[in-house]
Order: structure tokens, then sequence, then C-alpha cells
């Protein structure tokens, strides 16, 4: 069975089953990237797509019947609705237990081993950031398209810091890998380059801190307020109990998803005006 995979707004591959699990289990891909094969209606989670093929190699030899892969849709894959592009995707894992000692820890020593190095390369990588989000808004003024080399770098600085925020926020506990883009290490931001970007919207742009800062940063600063006390209600509740509430942390993760469309749509990586709400 080939696999296709859409990464960045661009459809890859083909790929065999073997080598999607193989990426998966690197982090080369998340969970949540879309995949689509021969007889699949549409672009569907990877890790729904592998979980469907194991299932298909374990009964097709067993009932001599023709899997999904024996099904050819003509005309190729099924097109992604606005082509995927722009759409923020963030998902950090609940675990089921987490770590008193790694809590404590983050709580009185993490500003000197967890916070300060991370920030720092951070800091200097924001800066990098800021002069790419420049040249992008020249970029797509005058070509109508975000360069794709610069926009892959920007969400890869973001990828690096969700996974380091996770850690600070307490979300999860492990320390966070140092470098750009996903590690595969239950924090995942997957935000797909638009085909085209809006040249009206690039010009908007100048004016996004009243029509977009404004209402939402109203909506984010109660938010806010209501997230610190859930921190230390959280905190409390992991340190008796080893387990961290989901609706807390649900709660949490929507906070830092709809700062992060916020984010997108100032930053032209999505024409996609961010809604108000922090939910998937």
């Amino acid at each position: 069975m080939q696999i296709y995979l859409f990464i960045n707004g661009e459809q890859v591959g083909p790929y065999s089953a073997e080598q999607i699990q193989g990426m998966l289990a690197s982090g080369a891909v998340t969970p949540e990237t879309m995949a689509w094969y021969e007889g699949l209606p549409e672009w569907t989670p990877v890790v729904q797509v592998v979980q469907v093929v194991q299932v298909v190699q374990v009964v097709q030899p067993a009932a001599g019947v023709g899997g999904p892969g024996d099904i050819v849709i003509e005309g190729g894959p099924p097109q992604l609705a606005d082509g995927g592009g722009g759409e923020v995707v963030l998902s950090v894992q609940h675990q089921a237990e987490y770590s008193r000692g790694q809590l404590l820890l983050r709580t009185f020593l993490g500003v000197f081993y967890l916070i300060l190095p991370h920030a720092v390369c951070l800091m200097f990588l924001g800066f990098a950031v800021n002069v790419c989000s420049l040249i992008a808004w020249f970029a797509i003024l005058f070509t109508g398209s975000y360069p794709a080399g610069i926009y892959n770098f920007v969400v890869s600085v973001h990828q690096w810091s969700m996974r380091w925020m996770a850690r600070v926020g307490n979300l999860m506990d492990g320390y966070p890998a140092f470098g750009m883009g996903n590690k595969g290490d239950g924090v995942s931001l997957e935000i797909a380059r638009p085909a085209t970007s809006s040249r009206l919207h690039c010009v908007l742009r100048i004016f996004a801190g009243i029509y977009v800062g404004v209402p939402h940063g109203i909506c984010l600063f109660f938010r806010q307020i209501a997230g610190y006390v859930l921190l230390v209600v959280a905190g409390f509740a992991v340190l008796f109990t080893g387990k961290y509430p989901k609706g807390m942390h649900d709660f949490q993760v929507g906070n830092i998803r709809w700062g992060l469309r916020v984010m997108a749509y100032i930053t032209m990586l999505t024409d996609r005006y961010p809604p108000f709400s922090g939910k998937p």
C-alpha cells in the first residue's frame, strides 16, 4: 500500500506503511499529519491510516479478500479544504500519570535548567523570525505567496517554543529537546503553508492590532487569569494525586492554541481570522 502525506501545504510520497511507522517513531511526522492512499475517500490523520493498515495486514491474508489498497479512485487524492493551508493544529498529550518529583524540580529549579537555556536560544531565533516576517510581508504583497523556506523556518521555531512551553506550564513531564521542529515527544504543532496568500489580508495586517489584537487580547487576558489560577490548582492536584485533571489540561492547551491562532494570523502564516475559541 502506497501512502501519501500532506506536509507544509504540499503532497509528498508515496511511502510504504513500514516507512510511515518509522517516521512516526522518529518524530519526522506527527500523528496529526494528514495522509491518503488509493481507496480512502478523504485525507485522514496518519495515525488512523496506520491503524487501518495494521488491521488489513492481519485480516486480509486470512480472509483472502482485497483491502483498501486494491480499490482505485480515479483522479488522485481529494483536495483538502483550502488546501489545508493555514490551519493551526496543536496537540499536547495528557499523561495518565505525572511525576511529583519533576513537578517540584520545575517549580524550584526550573528557571535555571529549563527556562533560561531555552529562552536564550528562542530569543535569538525570535529576532530571526521577526526579520523573516518582514521579508514575507513584502513577498506576499508582490507575489501573493509566502516563501516556502521562510515559512517552514518560522513554523519550526514555533514548534520548539510549544514543546518548551508545555513543560514550563507543567502540561507534560520530561525535558524538552533542543532544536527546531517537532520531536515526537507528545507535543505537536502543524501549520500547513497555504498555496497562496491574500495581498488584501497582507495590507490589513497593518491594522491587526485593532481588529485582532483588541478583541482577542481582551478575551485572552481573562482566560490567562483563569489559567494562572488553574496552574496552581493543577499543581497541587499533581502533587497529591499524581494526576493532572483532564478538563484543566484541555483549558490550558486551549489558551495556548487560541494565542497561536492569533499569532499565526498576525504574522501572515494564515489568512484565517482566528476563532474566539481554544478548541481543536
